[in-house]
């Protein structure tokens, strides 16, 4: 099983969110945690889901 690192918290998961959180920058992986705080922020777009168990 593989593992990445949220890119906002550090913290080390199976499952991550590929997200925007500014306009045009570039995407990012972030954890479950951090997701709840992104989908506050306007410019938020959700672009997939990464699972460790599956690649």
């Amino acid at each position: 099983m593989k593992i990445k690192t949220c890119a906002t918290c550090q913290l080390t998961n199976t499952t991550l969110y590929r997200v925007q959180i500014s306009v045009g920058k570039e995407w990012i992986f972030i954890c479950a945690a951090c997701i709840k705080i992104a989908k506050l922020l306007p410019s938020y777009r959700y672009g997939g889901t990464w699972q460790g168990k599956r690649h």
